[in-house]
């Protein structure tokens, strides 16, 4: 494989004749012969390809919330991809699902309150919440002003995200109604706590 410095010629990338041009993480022009992909389509490879699939539609939606939720981690969503292909699909191939309930959409140290609920009323088409605002933990940050931000998901054909702003962790609730055409059996919660000073925030929870 030959190599050309880039600072005596422009980058080339693609592919040309028989040859795939690229440029190396040092910056160097490299060339390499064009292999067609072998696919033999065996049912391990398409389990995999139906596994990724799943969890890319999936987590899309959530994309720009987990990016903000995982602010000193590069490239923290192609991470989260691959810890939930390997922890958040269940079932056998060709019937596989995704598990919500496996994936945190954000981390951190600031400390969740405990006894997170979720109740819907059908009445009104409102999911109201519920949490338990002491402070548990005095080893872990946390202050009864920290800010309290509740995360919907609704898994339909079109998937949406509500990013419902609820209040302070001393509320202890929070009430969301819910838009037209959401169905509560597809719609996925998480709650996060963000400091009051916005330095710190907490590992999400699911809410069941």
């Amino acid at each position: 494989m030959g190599s050309i410095d880039l600072k005596k010629i422009g980058a080339l990338s693609g592919k040309i004749g028989p040859l795939i041009a690229y440029v190396t993480n040092d910056g160097k022009q490299a060339f390499r012969t064009y292999t067609k992909p072998v696919d033999p389509q065996t049912p391990k490879q398409m389990a995999n390809r139906m596994k990724l699939g799943l969890v890319n539609k999936s987590l899309a939606p959530l994309c720009k919330v987990i990016k903000q939720g995982y602010p000193d981690e590069p490239n923290a969503y192609r991470k989260l991809v691959g810890k939930a292909c390997r922890e958040a699909v269940e079932g056998e191939y060709p019937n596989l699902r995704f598990n919500y309930s496996k994936i945190h959409i954000t981390r951190g140290m600031l400390q969740l309150p405990s006894q997170v609920h979720r109740e819907y009323h059908p009445d009104t088409h409102e999911l109201h919440f519920t949490w338990d605002a002491i402070l548990t933990w005095a080893s872990l940050p946390g202050n009864y002003q920290d800010k309290v931000t509740i995360v919907c998901l609704h898994a339909g054909e079109q998937p949406e995200v509500i990013i419902h702003h609820a209040g302070t962790r001393d509320d202890g609730r929070a009430t969301l109604r819910l838009p037209e055409g959401w169905q509560v059996e597809q719609t996925h919660s998480w709650l996060y706590l963000t400091s009051y000073n916005k330095q710190l925030h907490s590992t999400s929870i699911y809410i069941t």
